[in-house]
């Protein structure tokens, strides 16, 4: 069979067209095709124990909701601050210790089934620990403890030219705008001791006392005294108190409890250090809420004066940031320990 050349030739360029087309088409499923991520591979972000600040777990099997409204069972365990690429564990206990002489950071954690990275960050250590410390000390295995916790209460800090300003909440709020103020015109962090029912009337307050860098301790929730309240009233107080910080700030508690009323006993105690927190006292009391109202100049005498200058190292203030004289007097409090070489600051940094 003979074919003329137009067909010859019309056969020939289809060919080469068809041909030119598979290359082309294999080409781009073999190298030019997009890449899809696998979602089992993709990573999936979650908030993490270094999102939050430091809380404390309260964990008992008959206790109470910490929200009044609900009836969930309380947490088991607490989520614990890092600043380290791999998440710290989770507590499974408490205990509170005293550094004994010769004492380092890696023998306690081995005596009281921690390990030494998780007290550290706990307890906010910003530096070397020193005989008689009060550590609380989240532990990963109490099982493997050799360690007895003690009824620790602090009532002041290291002997190193430092007071830790503290002031607890009262009635009142309006006296501390002004008060934040001044601690902020002079860049100076200290820690208040916060009711769950004042951050519920003071959100805005709250909010900004934690983002201008202060420390926040629990207070407890409706200020009650503890001596009276069986074990699971008393967790309902610390742990109400911290979801109402959490909810307002996303933060928790530092591990500093206040008792309300400075009133306590050995059974208060033992069951507030159970839980995580470290029981602050202090070594001067402003006298701010106790009996008459107070002049200014009362309160800028009483707190720098009334200590014996080798006692101001490490003291431990009371004062109350509801009391609007303690906000007049303030900026002379804070300038009359300027003049006495003591920096003002969080318990964190005198403790």
């Amino acid at each position: 069979m003979k074919f003329s050349w137009p067909f010859i030739i019309l056969v020939s360029l289809t060919l080469v067209v068809v041909i030119a087309a598979s290359e082309r088409v294999w080409r781009l499923t073999q190298h030019e095709s997009p890449i899809t991520p696998s979602a089992t591979n993709a990573p999936v972000l979650q908030p993490t124990a270094s999102n939050l600040r430091v809380t404390a777990a309260l964990a008992t099997n008959d206790t109470p909701a910490p929200v009044p409204a609900t009836q969930t069972p309380l947490p088991t365990q607490t989520l614990i601050p890092t600043v380290t690429s791999t998440p710290l564990p989770q507590a499974q206990g408490y205990l509170a210790y005293r550094v004994k002489e010769g004492d380092t950071l890696d023998q306690i954690a081995q005596a009281s089934g921690s390990i030494p990275q998780l007290i550290r960050e706990y307890n906010r250590l910003n530096s070397d620990i020193y005989p008689q410390r009060p550590l609380i000390i989240p532990q990963t295995n109490p099982a493997a403890s050799t360690l007895e916790s003690q009824p620790v209460i602090v009532q002041r800090g290291a002997n190193r030219p430092a007071v830790a300003l503290t002031l607890d909440a009262g009635a009142d709020s309006a006296p501390t705008g002004a008060m934040l103020d001044v601690l902020a015109e002079r860049n100076i962090q200290i820690t208040f001791f916060l009711t769950g029912d004042w951050i519920e009337r003071n959100p805005e307050l709250t909010k900004r006392i934690v983002a201008d860098g202060h420390e926040v301790g629990n207070h407890s929730t409706s200020h009650p005294d503890f001596r009276g309240l069986d074990e699971s009233g008393m967790l309902l107080e610390l742990q109400t108190m911290s979801d109402r910080l959490y909810a307002v700030t996303g933060t928790r508690p530092a591990p500093y409890f206040r008792p309300p009323y400075g009133a306590y006993d050995e059974r208060v105690l033992r069951v507030v250090i159970a839980n995580g927190y470290l029981p602050i006292f202090w070594t001067l009391d402003s006298l701010d809420s106790v009996g008459d109202p107070k002049s200014a100049d009362f309160l800028v005498d009483r707190l720098t004066n009334t200590l014996a200058p080798d006692k101001r190292n490490g003291a431990i203030l009371l004062a109350h940031c509801g009391n609007a004289t303690t906000a007049e007097a303030f900026p002379r409090i804070l300038d009359a320990f300027a003049a006495q070489g003591l920096v003002v600051t969080t318990l964190s940094q005198t403790l």
